[in-house]
């Protein structure tokens, strides 16, 4: 298969600072955001989305706060709250026996949903995904896949990857999880095991000069190797896709 535009972006995402595909990720995460406050607060077929989902996921949702979103984030809050209304009014306490089968299992069971409430819980739960997260997820599943297919060609990703950050723990995770070819296996584990043995390294040294006898060596590269860490072990700060 040739190269896609995802393999370009892919590319250009591994030479800069930190995980390529959290990057890319919260650059897609930030085009639906603008797409759909600048283009798309009344299309009907996402507003039904939304309003399926519940509004967008925390992460998704606290990218609305920004300059001149106010009148778009009103118009997608305003009609999800009236359907969750709609919803909390046709719910309702349902009364049971004070002995009956739910209510031993309750005592049981602390943490078991009340049978009382559970209907109405249930009917406050979003039934579709956050459709931010879609596009999102979908996204890191094609740079998964632009990695797996063009790490080993010739001009392919694998020496950008050697000379990156590699990428954060749960998205090398996902990728490994793909490969059944044992070459490919070979070469994407050497270089992320390369790059975290770095790291590691640099963390060492960050905690030596912390020692008081060591007081007069100064921070070097490893000055802000736990901030790269974060991102190593959890991934990037949501959000930082934004401008």
């Amino acid at each position: 298969m040739g190269r896609t535009q995802t393999f370009y972006d892919l590319r250009d995402a591994l030479r800069e600072p930190g995980c390529a595909v959290c990057r890319l990720r919260a650059a897609a995460s930030e085009r639906f955001i603008e797409g759909l406050l600048y283009e798309k607060v009344n299309d009907p077929g996402l507003r039904a989305t939304l309003r399926l989902s519940r509004g967008l996921c925390r992460e998704h949702a606290w990218l609305l706060d920004r300059s001149g979103a106010a009148l778009g984030t009103a118009i997608i809050a305003h009609d999800v709250l009236k359907h969750v209304l709609a919803d909390m009014r046709r719910g309702g306490f349902t009364s049971l026996p004070a002995f009956s089968l739910t209510r031993a299992q309750e005592m049981l069971d602390q943490s078991r949903p009340k049978g009382a409430t559970s209907s109405f819980v249930a009917a406050l739960e979003p039934t579709a995904e956050c459709p931010a997260c879609t596009r999102a997820r979908e996204t890191e599943e094609a740079c998964m896949a632009t990695l797996r297919e063009h790490a080993l060609e010739e001009g392919g990703l694998l020496a950008d990857y050697r000379a990156s950050d590699g990428l954060c723990l749960p998205h090398f995770r996902r990728l490994m999880a793909g490969v059944d070819d044992e070459a490919l296996f070979a070469a994407l584990t050497e270089a992320q095991r390369t790059i975290w043995e770095r790291l590691a390294r640099e963390l060492g040294e960050a905690i030596r000069k912390s020692d008081y006898r060591f007081f007069g060596e100064l921070l070097a590269n490893e000055g802000d190797a736990w901030r790269r860490a974060l991102v190593a072990l959890a991934g990037e700060r949501p959000g930082r896709g934004r401008k």
